[in-house]
């Protein structure tokens, strides 16, 4: 299905939400950054035309539980509500999923992946295991991209951090449902994806855009003297870690094309 197609279909689906709501928007905006993220990945694995298409779709897909948890709810917490990604294979198995895929093996593949795109996925399908780190890593620079901007809520107001979530943070650990309590914690969330990053292509952009600059540029201004001292030390860590990641990435392809070459 066209990448036009699917983008008219999808903004049909969202004005079901009450688009005017800035969740709302924000989860619609985000739809769209995480597909055009999905399909430049997949571009850049020269995947098929069809196969670009669908993990576009499902990029576009993957976050519409959280219009519904808002809507239900009032709330984005997947502990105090239902888990946005049950509600979204929910809403879509309702009516919507045809609309964006043609036949039920791509319907049952994207349902699957949505239903597993913030939990790890076990499982021996080797379709999951082609598309599923395009949607996770999407997901992820695309929420960069957006809190980059500053406009992502910190929600909490308590100084200080918590042991466990530093403690994750260290350990380059998923912080996904991890209970917050700070507002560094909350930050130290935010910049927990870029280490679950796996594309070398999106670690040297969002070291290029600097990203986890703006991010601290940001947020620090609402820590305390000592907090915001913690978040510069692990900003530059993490920058540093992601800046050799590359460097050594990119020097083992560089000896691989030259022994390809001689």
């Amino acid at each position: 299905m066209d990448i036009s197609t699917l983008n008219i279909n999808f903004h049909e689906m969202c004005s079901k939400f009450n688009l005017s709501d800035p969740n709302i928007l924000r989860k619609f905006v985000h739809g769209l950054d995480t597909a055009n993220c999905c399909f430049s990945l997949a571009s850049s694995k020269y995947y098929e035309k069809s196969e670009r298409e669908f993990i576009y779709a499902v990029g576009l897909l993957h976050d519409v539980g959280r219009m519904v948890q808002w809507k239900r709810y009032a709330s984005f917490s997947d502990t105090k509500t239902r888990p946005h990604e049950t509600l979204g294979v929910e809403f879509l198995e309702e009516k919507w999923i045809a609309r964006f895929f043609k036949t039920k093996q791509e319907q049952k593949l994207a349902l699957k992946l949505i239903s597993h795109h913030t939990t790890p996925y076990v499982g021996k399908d080797q379709n999951m295991k082609k598309y599923m780190p395009i949607l996770r890593d999407s997901d992820n620079y695309a929420n960069l991209q957006y809190t980059a901007t500053g406009l992502q809520r910190l929600w909490l107001n308590q100084d200080g951090v918590s042991p466990a979530v530093l403690a994750k943070f260290r350990l380059r650990q998923n912080l996904h449902g991890t209970p917050l309590h700070t507002k560094l914690d909350r930050i130290l969330q935010f910049l927990s994806r870029t280490y679950a990053i796996e594309h070398n292509l999106l670690k040297r952009d969002l070291l290029a855009r600097k990203y986890i600059n703006a991010i601290y540029d940001v947020y620090h201004k609402f820590l305390n003297d000592e907090d915001v001292a913690l978040l510069y030390k692990e900003c530059w860590t993490l920058k540093k870690e992601l800046a050799d990641e590359v460097q050594k990435h990119d020097e083992i392809k560089r000896r691989a094309e030259e022994g390809f070459l001689n």
